[in-house]
């Protein structure tokens, strides 16, 4: 009876000893087939990070091709427009120097003298159109198109003129503004200052000086 029992712990024994085996070798093979499975899925989210790295450097390639483009045509297109400012400003001032030379007169006085882009060298101010007589003298600032800054532009230099230019104290000093185009609100302000409104009315110059006054 007591070899009978022995017997059958030895065989249960053995029964567990090759189940725990069988578990261990197949824990095992899970563990590598697991293993291996995420080296697979490691490898291809590398893969898939390379190929996004690639097709974002070709984006941002292509954005700054983009960008260079850009800047170049809002580079072409400034200088474009800035010539164009230049070639507008020009033919305003020629248009109002020569109409100034042919008929010199402002406020009813007739002038004498009429010089254009005139530098003082006691100032580092430009007169577009400047107006001399006896008695009084005037600043003709030219615009291609008249603004309203043009206005305080006008009136500091009529300061400077003042200060800086002693010998035409005993003559009366006017201004004028003369431009191809003027909005109304604008014309309006530069009458209400007391300076000239000088246009361009079909072929002929007209100015606009009732209420003008001395400063």
């Amino acid at each position: 009876m007591r070899n009978n029992q022995k017997k059958d712990n030895q065989k249960q024994e053995k029964i567990t000893l090759e189940s725990l085996y069988a578990y261990l070798h197949e824990s095992e093979e899970i563990s590598k087939r697991e293993f291996a499975q995420m080296r697979e899925e490691a490898k291809q989210m590398r893969e898939e990070a390379k190929q996004r790295e690639k097709e974002w450097q070709k984006t941002r390639e292509e954005l700054e091709r983009n960008l260079a483009e850009t800047a170049r045509i809002v580079h072409e297109n400034s200088k474009e427009l800035g010539t164009i400012g230049n070639n507008n400003g020009e033919f305003a001032e020629e248009y109002f120097q020569s109409a100034f030379q042919k008929n010199p007169r402002l406020n009813g006085e007739t002038y004498n003298k009429v010089r254009t882009n005139m530098n003082p060298v006691e100032c580092d101010d430009e007169y577009d159109i400047f107006l001399l007589n006896d008695k009084s003298v005037a600043i003709i600032e030219v615009k291609y198109s008249a603004r309203k800054k043009h206005i305080g532009e006008l009136l500091q230099k009529a300061e400077n003129f003042r200060k800086f230019l002693p010998r035409y104290n005993g003559r009366k000093l006017y201004l004028g503004i003369a431009s191809l185009s003027f909005r109304k609100v604008t014309e309006s302000k530069i009458m209400e200052q007391g300076i000239a409104v000088i246009k361009q009315v079909g072929d002929k110059m007209v100015i606009y000086d009732k209420n003008l006054k001395v400063f």
